[in-house]
């Protein structure tokens, strides 16, 4: 097993076996974390206890608290033996503390506190543990309390003994006929010993079981067989904790018998209930003088009981007959255990012909992408046969192509449950179950495996709909030349196969290959009409539109969902005029038309609901919520982002949770909230990553990327900007190449790299404006003026910000945001140029604009404005706007931004002739820009600071910070290059500083 790859864990050691079977440490080759992977003890033909174990696996991982393991992931490997990925607790087992004599009576109440706070949380969702003892209590290296195998039953043959096993006494587990005894025998309640059913109180028994052992240092229920320990915990009361640790209080007595009482009704009837009175018992414990070591005791029955089992082990072993005597034995046993398997194996079921017609129907909508009408067919079939084991497989694959994560793995819990061994099933079935579970598994190489072993055997009348079941598996694991060579197969098998051409159109598309895709399309609905099929037909014209949607051609793009729409509506197909909506909401938000995009998106959100479809119903809302952010609505948008995060939560459909989450992070961005960015994000950035998702986690690495650089780490950023290129040049991916290309732009420009920042953001400039994003194009081209002014190239600046103008301001007011940004770049350009009542005035009709939309925006304009006032001689207002930029700019989270404003306060300050304040203000900005490296503010923060103590007759000082703010400017021409060094040297605020740092220097000669 070692060094084997199940899922997407690398197996690197084993960490032991125990009564659930055997446990290793692995590596999560997705987020690079160390899990412990643990496969139960199951045979193949114990088929009920896998689907069991699966079912409660899923349970459990919803449990939520830091005294549980988590458990992480569970599932099947491709041979049908199941596991779980749960968290890997490094630290030592409550065992091991008792043996090595490590508690005293306040941490050991403490522990057991903690262990009632896990079942608390347990029993409330319904999930009863079942084998409370110390071997399943860690505690971490931390000294926190971890319980493990909630709810997951152990199974140990009664004949079978490891003597490996920490605790002798706890060794066995007991199996009836009439059911199974799950537990430990020296923690079992008594209804448990009985074989009856059990709750949340049995749980409580057991715990109160573990809390005698820690305190007393020996079992509550002693003894020398399964059978005696059984029968004390049934009939005989334990001896009084008291009595065998004098340390021990009446009230500690009384709690420990009330938890093992043999009557569940007389017991504790809460885990809350048991821990309050645990905590009193602790809180009397704090006027003792002195803790007590609680030292392990191993009284004459354990001791015998522990001999006993060293015999019994050794007569297993002992050698008793001769070997040829066994064999002989063993191969008669066999062959009549194989003939009486063949009598008794039943018969292969055989689905009424009803059900395999639904199931075709149900497959076919599945290759079409037709989710959602699959889903519809397949239930027709399971409802008509349950036990129809390609029908729970196939709804299986369509529930999770309809993001229903957990309903989907239900389905293969069912198919794990209607057979015992796949290879009972015929060939092609197994092949198809196998390559099924692969997929949702997301173990596309084996779906890729199982899929091509189908389509060598399949007739010439079967093959090319195996083969689009092939291509399909190629889709998910990205390998697209592949399937698009499997389509061109299936075409070539059967050149009226509409379904094959359809995919074909799609990955063409996605290669941006427009002729051989819009040809595809065009001969899928030509078929697809001529067989009277129009919901294909509508399939075809809307991938049509949204491949035309995805190339930015938007007219085009919205014609052909016009069609597509019409279409759906004849049809009444519920489903495709959903998605359809939700198409051209796409394309208004890409247009700028985020109104139009909004009663889109409103309209497809009330079809979903009525319909029932809670998961198209959560898509709609996420691209409500965007187009609301695009609009620079933020309360609106944060409405529809939370209304579908919940939607998508009661659903369990992760995939809208992580898009939703992102929307959060983008409006949290927004808002400069950068530790919400990162809370949002990177449960949805895992979720992405383990799903091979590449075009979201490029999104959720652009998102990252800016909420580092807000933070000022930008190493971090630089990593996940190069990440996102990385992902976009494999995928040959533009629109993800160019947004690349834009982070790091806007990035090296903060950097203050202003020409590599001017590279990057001409890239990015060139794809958007080839592809017509209007957005995008508006907002690169709001980050080339402000780069080209920051180097002195006002002209040219100005020249992008008309045409960024042209495209935010046009009629409507949709793209408000961006209109703000285009007004607060302008009255930058004007106050670098001292064009101060310009600044003035646009500054002041920016922050009227502007209200509460955004803090940054708002921060800049007060800044520009307290500068334009106080350079136009209006030095109270001016200094008052200053401050409150300030002010502002500590409200962002962002260092980078308070640095700004506080450089821009010190100029203020000098002008008004307040040089103590300036000094102090542009030292605080200067040891930012140091440590950001930011040279040409430091520069500039160096050169007021100069000023300032020139003013406040401290030469000394002026002359130092002078040569130290030259020392800074003349490195930049390396940095930039000459033509761009003079171009900065040539803005009229530079000059100025430059002017009296030329005069402090010949003062000082």
């Amino acid at each position: 097993m070692i060094g084997k790859i199940v899922s997407h864990y690398r197996v690197l050691d084993r960490l032991g076996e125990g009564g659930m079977g055997e446990v290793y440490l692995a590596e999560d080759t997705h987020l690079g974390r160390r899990v412990a992977i643990k496969f139960p003890s199951v045979t193949a033909n114990e088929h009920d206890y896998r689907a069991r174990f699966l079912r409660e696996a899923r349970a459990i991982s919803e449990l939520s608290n830091p005294n549980i393991a988590t458990l992480f992931d569970y599932g099947e490997t491709g041979d049908g033996q199941p596991f779980l990925v749960m968290e890997f607790v490094r630290g030592q087992t409550l065992h091991d503390m008792m043996r090595k004599g490590e508690l005293t009576l306040p941490r050991a109440l403490q522990i057991i506190e903690d262990i009632a706070s896990a079942l608390s949380e347990a029993h409330n969702r319904g999930i009863v543990h079942r084998d409370i003892k110390p071997s399943n209590i860690m505690v971490d290296e931390r000294g926190q309390i971890k319980v493990l195998d909630f709810g997951l039953v152990k199974q140990l043959n009664d004949d079978q003994i490891h003597l490996s096993e920490p605790e002798a006494q706890t060794l066995l587990a007991v199996r009836t006929r009439s059911g199974m005894v799950l537990g430990t025998p020296a923690y079992l309640s008594p209804e448990q010993a009985m074989g009856t059913s059990v709750d949340p109180r049995s749980d409580l028994f057991a715990l109160g079981g573990v809390l005698y052992e820690c305190v007393t240092g020996r079992s509550a229920f002693p003894g020398s067989t399964v059978i005696e320990i059984a029968a004390k915990v049934i009939h005989v009361d334990p001896v009084i904790p008291s009595k065998v640790n004098s340390s021990i209080p009446s009230q500690l007595d009384s709690v420990i018998l009330k938890a093992l009482a043999k009557s569940p009704a007389k017991r504790y009837q809460s885990a809350a209930e048991l821990k309050a009175d645990l905590r009193l018992v602790r809180e009397l414990l704090q006027d003792d003088s002195g803790p007590t070591i609680i030292k392990s005791r191993l009284n004459t029955s354990e001791l015998r009981h522990r001999s006993t089992l060293a015999a019994l082990s050794q007569t297993l072993r002992r050698k008793r007959v001769p070997l040829w005597y066994i064999l002989v034995g063993l191969i008669v046993l066999l062959g009549t255990g194989w003939t009486i398997w063949r009598w008794r194996r039943p018969a292969l079921h055989i689905p009424p012909a009803e059900a395999r017609n639904w199931l075709e129907i149900g497959t076919n909508a599945l290759r079409d992408g037709a989710y959602f009408q699959a889903s519809k067919a397949l239930e027709q079939a399971i409802a008509i046969d349950d036990k129809y084991v390609l029908a729970h497989a196939r709804m299986s694959e369509a529930l999770l192509e309809l993001d229903y994560v957990d309903r989907a793995k239900d389905e293969l819990l069912r198919v794990t449950a209607l057979v015992s061994e796949r290879s009972g099933l015929p060939k092609t079935d197994e092949l198809y179950v196998t390559a099924i579970s692969a997929t949702v598994r997301h173990d596309f190489p084996a779906a890729i495996e199982s899929y091509a072993a189908i389509a060598q055997e399949a007739s010439d009348i079967e093959k090319p709909r195996v083969l689009v079941d092939l291509g399909r598996a190629y889709e998910k694991n990205e390998e697209l030349p592949k399937a698009i060579a499997v389509y061109l197969e299936a075409t070539s098998r059967n050149p009226q196969y509409a379904t094959a051409f359809l995919h074909l159109g799609i990955l063409h598309g996605r290669q941006r290959e427009l002729t051989q895709a819009l040809d595809a399309f065009a001969k899928a609905e030509e078929i697809y009409q001529a067989m009277g099929n129009l919901e294909g037909r509508t399939e075809a014209v809307y991938q049509r539109g949204a491949l035309f949607n995805q190339l930015q051609k938007l007219a085009e793009a919205r014609a052909e969902l016009a069609r597509a729409l019409a279409l759906a509506e004849a049809s009444d197909n519920a489903s495709q005029k959903i998605r359809t909506l939700l198409q051209l909401s796409a394309v208004a938000v890409d247009a700028g038309e985020t109104t139009r995009a909004t009663d889109y998106a409103q309209d497809a959100v009330s079809l979903a609901q009525r319909n029932g479809m809670e998961n198209l119903a959560a898509q709609g809302l996420i691209d409500m919520g965007y187009g609301f952010l695009v609009r620079g609505e933020p309360v609106e948008a944060e409405k529809y982002f939370l209304q579908a995060l919940d939607a998508a939560q009661r659903a369990k459909a992760r995939s809208n949770e992580a898009r939703a989450r992102g929307g959060m992070a983008s409006l949290r961005q927004q808002q400069n909230r950068p530790d919400e960015v990162v809370k949002y994000l990177e449960p949805a950035l895992a979720f992405y990553q383990q799903g091979n998702y590449r075009a979201a986690t490029s999104s959720c690495l652009a998102l990252l990327a800016r909420a580092n650089l807000q933070k000022g780490d930008y190493q971090a950023a630089q990593k996940a900007q190069e990440q996102l290129l990385q992902l976009g040049q494999q995928l040959h991916d533009q629109s993800m190449i160019a947004q690349a290309h834009a982070e790091r732009g806007s990035a090296l420009a903060r950097e203050e790299k202003y020409t590599e920042a001017l590279d990057h953001l001409s890239q990015a400039y060139q794809i958007y404006n080839s592809q017509g994003i209007q957005r995008s194009v508006c907002n690169n081209l709001v980050g080339r003026a402000l780069v080209l002014s920051h180097l002195g190239r006002y002209s040219e600046a100005q020249i992008l910000l008309d045409q960024a103008s042209a495209i935010a301001d046009k009629p409507g007011g949709e793209m408000k945001r961006l209109s703000l940004e285009v007004k607060v770049a302008a009255a930058e350009v004007d106050l670098g140029l001292n064009n101060f009542s310009q600044a003035r005035d646009k500054a002041e009709k920016l922050l009227a604009l502007s209200g509460n939309q955004s803090s940054e925006i708002s921060a800049r304009g007060n800044r520009i404005l307290g500068l334009a006032l106080v350079s136009g001689g209006a030095l109270p207002a001016g200094k008052d706007k200053s401050a409150a930029a300030v002010e502002m700019a500590k409200q962002l989270n962002d260092p980078w931004q308070l640095a700004m404003a506080q450089l821009d306060f010190a100029e203020a300050m000098l002008l008004s002739g307040a040089a103590k304040e300036a000094l102090s203000s542009a030292l605080q900005a200067r040891a930012v820009f140091a440590k950001l490296g930011q040279v040409a503010s430091e520069g500039e923060a160096l050169a007021v600071a100069a000023s300032a103590s020139s003013n406040l007759n401290d030469e000394s000082k002026a002359r130092e910070y002078a040569l130290q703010a030259n020392n800074s400017f003349s490195t930049l021409e390396q940095r930039w290059g000459t033509d761009s060094y003079k171009s900065y040297l040539s803005r009229p605020d530079v000059l100025r500083l430059r002017k009296h740092l030329d005069q402090l220097a010949s003062s000082a000669k």
